[in-house]
């Protein structure tokens, strides 16, 4: 029960979540568009899970810490429609990969001088592994295109839940309002500040232009719902609630102009957009803090492995 329990909070953690019940509603919601790409997500989180044990990562492992990128490796591998046997090899590959992908990361962001900024590791595992497996793997590779709305009401509809669902590589309405009831399960706040996330994301690629069919697919918007719950309800909870929420804004816009320049170039765009915009912010952050004269420089961060 203790490695389900572990298993589920590792799903869960993907929106950094630490609730076994949001991560099974996650699964779930996830299952209603794609069953395969649900069960790789829950084989993904097991092999992780287990190799992250094996390396002596127990602290991490009980709090989902070390399974969330395996569980988006088995989302990619459901996404990009692969045969289901290479679909369970790249799968297990891939998530027993993000274990030392996830302590070079680690080791980088301890280093001077990074250190001080207690930069997260986060999906950084998943976005490199899953890059080099769609090059190996692009041939074989058939994702199929986003879902997008035709009229106004629809296209509002889809635009929230696709926010959601296209964390996890998923494009179906009831994926992610599902995904948004598991997030409020979890933490109120965590939800609170995902919908905040999304809803900035898509006014800010209104303002670039872009139509309100095109931006309905989502692809402007999971990025900043994780970098919004990432600085609003994670990484600086013991900032005061206008810093969180400034810097949700801000992450979350970021994000958005972060992931239309990646997505001219030939690299993954996944969910680098959330990566880049987080770090940055909290590198300015750190920077600000620690020209202090009357602050701590690391008063207002929460050290974690996330």
């Amino acid at each position: 029960m203790n490695w389900l329990s572990y298993t589920l909070r590792g799903v869960s953690q993907i929106f950094f979540v630490n609730n076994p019940i949001s991560g099974a509603l996650i699964l779930m919601a996830v299952a209603i568009d794609n069953p395969l790409m649900a069960l790789l997500m829950l084989l993904g989180t097991l092999v992780q899970t287990g190799v992250g044990y094996l390396q002596r990562h127990e602290e991490l492992v009980p709090q989902g810490l070390m399974g969330f990128n395996g569980a988006l490796v088995g989302a990619f591998a459901g996404f990009a429609q692969l045969p289901p046997v290479l679909a369970i090899f790249v799968t297990i590959l891939g998530a027993t990969a993000c274990v030392p992908m996830h302590d070079v990361v680690t080791r980088l962001f301890t280093s001077r001088p990074l250190a001080g900024a207690q930069l997260p590791v986060s999906t950084a595992p998943f976005c490199i592994i899953c890059g080099v497996l769609m090059t190996l793997a692009a041939q074989l590779a058939h994702p199929l295109d986003p879902t997008t709305g035709s009229g106004v009401a629809e296209s509002l509809e889809l635009t929230i839940a696709h926010s959601f669902s296209e964390v996890v590589l998923s494009d179906n309405i009831f994926t992610g309002l599902l995904i948004i009831v598991a997030l409020f399960i979890g933490s109120v706040q965590i939800g609170l500040f995902g919908l905040l996330g999304m809803l900035v994301a898509n006014l800010v690629a209104l303002l670039f232009g872009h139509p309100l069919s095109a931006v309905s697919a989502g692809l402007h918007g999971y990025s900043a719902v994780l970098v919004a719950i990432a600085l609003g309800a994670t990484f600086w909870t013991r900032e005061r609630t206008v810093t969180r929420v400034v810097g949700a804004v801000v992450g979350a816009a970021l994000a958005v102009s972060i992931g239309i320049g990646l997505g001219h170039t030939p690299i993954p765009v996944f969910t680098w957009p959330f990566l880049i915009s987080m770090w940055l912010i909290m590198l300015a952050w750190y920077a600000v803090r620690s020209r202090s004269a009357t602050r701590s420089p690391q008063d207002g961060a929460v050290p974690t492995s996330h």
